[in-house]
């Protein structure tokens, strides 16, 4: 692209940025279901390939169903490379990081939590606006080719 002009900037940055207060009344105590997910690498006729709990992505086959309207805790855990977790349409809140707090990173919610080699994440998901059928991978291009993927249905 060519830049044909210079324009004024006349952005701020607000004197006070939004509060958290969305995360009132969505904890712990309201997940009806844990589900444990391990990101690595996995074997399919002799080629290496990455996979979610031992599994290649296979579009006929859910990792989950959660309800909608329902809360779960996603136990979540990278080896042995570094793996940006994203779930599709929806969002959850970092509880802890290694079985300690979050990071100050981790404020906020999330649709995306990055994960180096070895470390797991436990977050609290909202499954709320949409039933259907979803995706979460690993948010390395080359991971999520080769096959680190699985569904879930929101039903």
């Amino acid at each position: 692209f060519r830049v044909t002009r210079k324009e004024r900037d006349d952005s701020t940055v607000p004197r006070k940025l939004a509060d958290m207060t969305e995360f009132e009344g969505f904890e712990e105590s309201s997940a009806r279901r844990t589900r444990a997910f391990r990101f690595t690498r996995v074997g399919d006729s002799g080629r290496a390939m990455w996979g979610i709990n031992g599994d290649p992505f296979d579009p006929g086959r859910m990792a989950a169903r959660p309800e909608l309207g329902s809360t779960e805790i996603w136990h979540l855990q990278a080896a042995p490379a570094s793996h940006p977790i994203h779930l599709h349409l929806v969002h959850f809140k970092v509880l802890s990081r290694n079985d300690g707090r979050p990071g100050p990173y981790d404020a906020g919610w999330k649709d995306t939590v990055d994960l180096t080699s070895g470390e797991e994440a436990r977050v609290l998901v909202r499954f709320d606006g949409y039933r259907g059928r979803y995706v979460f991978h690993c948010h390395n291009l080359e991971h999520e080719d080769m096959m680190m993927m699985a569904n879930f249905e929101v039903m």
